[in-house]
C-alpha cells in the first residue's frame, strides 16, 4: 500500500515532536549534534517532491520540486553530462532566499530517458535543440501552479545557460537568467541573436572562468559586447558550469545578489 504525501508529512511531524524533541533533552552533545543533523535532513525532505511532466512532443521529464510559501520560482537547467542533482546545493540556497525551485532532467539525461531509449550522447544538433520543448513544458507546469512569468527566474549551466538566454528572448516577462558558462553555439542552441532581443526589464548575468576548456570565456565577453546591459562575472581557475559554484560556493552568494526581491 502506497502512503500519500500528506500522511508521510504527518508521520514525520509526529516523529519530530514525540521522539526527536524529547531526545534532545537527554542526549549528550555529540548525540544532540547527530540528531539535529537528522532533523535538518527530515525538514529538507518535507520541501522536496518528485514530479513528472510531458513535453509537447511526448517526452516524459522527471524533476525535483522544492517548495516554499513564497510566489517566486527558479527553474534550473543542467549542463551536459550532468543531471538535476547537480543543482542540489544551489536549490537549498534558493530556499534560504525565499525561492522555490524546479530542477529537471532534460531529455536523454538522468531519469528523462524514456525507459532507457534516449541518450543525449547520441543526439544530433536538432535533437539537442528540442530541449527547448522541455523548458516550455516546465514553464507550462509553473503557470499551472500559479507562478507568473514575472516571478520566475532561470538558472542554467553550459547548454542549459543557452536555453535560459533563448527563453528570455521568447518570454519577455521573465525577468532574469543566470548563465553559467554559456556559449555562442552549443549543439545548435545559439545565443548571439537572443542576447540582442531582450526587453528593457530583463537581465542576464553571464558567468565564466578563464580556465574553461570550452569556449565560454570568449563567448561571455562577446555576449556582453553584443548587449552591454548584461552583467559579466569573471572567475579564475573554476572550470565549467556548476563546477564553478561547487569549487567556490561564495560565487553562489555573488550571483544571488541579482535575484529579484
Amino acid at each position: 500500500m502506497r502512503m500519500s504525501a500528506s500522511w508521510r508529512r504527518l508521520m514525520i511531524k509526529g516523529f519530530e515532536r514525540l521522539i526527536l524533541v524529547p531526545f534532545l533533552y537527554y542526549a549528550g552533545i555529540s548525540g544532540r549534534k547527530k540528531v539535529l543533523e537528522i532533523f535538518d535532513r527530515m525538514k529538507k525532505m518535507r520541501t522536496m517532491h518528485r514530479i513528472t511532466l510531458i513535453s509537447s512532443d511526448g517526452m516524459k521529464l522527471v524533476g525535483t520540486y522544492r517548495h516554499t510559501n513564497q510566489d517566486r520560482l527558479a527553474i534550473l537547467l543542467h549542463m551536459m553530462p550532468a543531471t538535476k542533482e547537480s543543482w542540489d546545493a544551489i536549490a537549498e540556497k534558493l530556499l534560504e532566499h525565499g525561492y522555490a525551485s524546479l530542477a529537471f532532467d532534460q531529455r536523454g539525461h538522468g531519469e528523462s530517458t524514456m525507459d532507457g531509449t534516449l541518450d543525449y550522447k547520441t543526439f544530433t544538433p536538432e535533437q539537442q535543440q528540442q530541449k527547448r520543448l522541455d523548458l516550455e513544458a516546465v514553464l507550462t507546469w509553473a503557470h499551472e501552479q500559479g507562478f507568473d512569468d514575472a516571478c520566475i527566474i532561470l538558472i542554467g549551466a553550459s547548454i542549459g545557460a543557452n536555453l535560459a538566454i533563448r527563453a528570455l528572448a521568447e518570454h519577455h516577462d521573465l525577468p532574469l537568467a543566470i548563465a553559467l558558462s554559456p556559449g555562442l553555439d552549443y549543439r545548435g542552441v545559439k545565443t548571439d541573436d537572443a542576447i540582442q532581443s531582450l526587453a528593457p526589464n530583463q537581465k542576464v548575468v553571464l558567468v565564466a572562468s578563464d580556465d574553461d576548456d570550452r569556449p565560454s570565456w570568449d563567448s561571455v565577453h562577446e555576449l556582453h559586447r553584443l548587449n552591454p546591459s548584461t552583467v559579466l562575472i569573471e572567475r579564475h581557475g573554476l572550470g565549467h558550469g556548476t563546477n564553478m559554484t561547487d569549487k567556490d560556493p561564495s560565487l553562489i552568494d555573488e550571483i544571488f545578489t541579482y535575484l529579484p526581491t
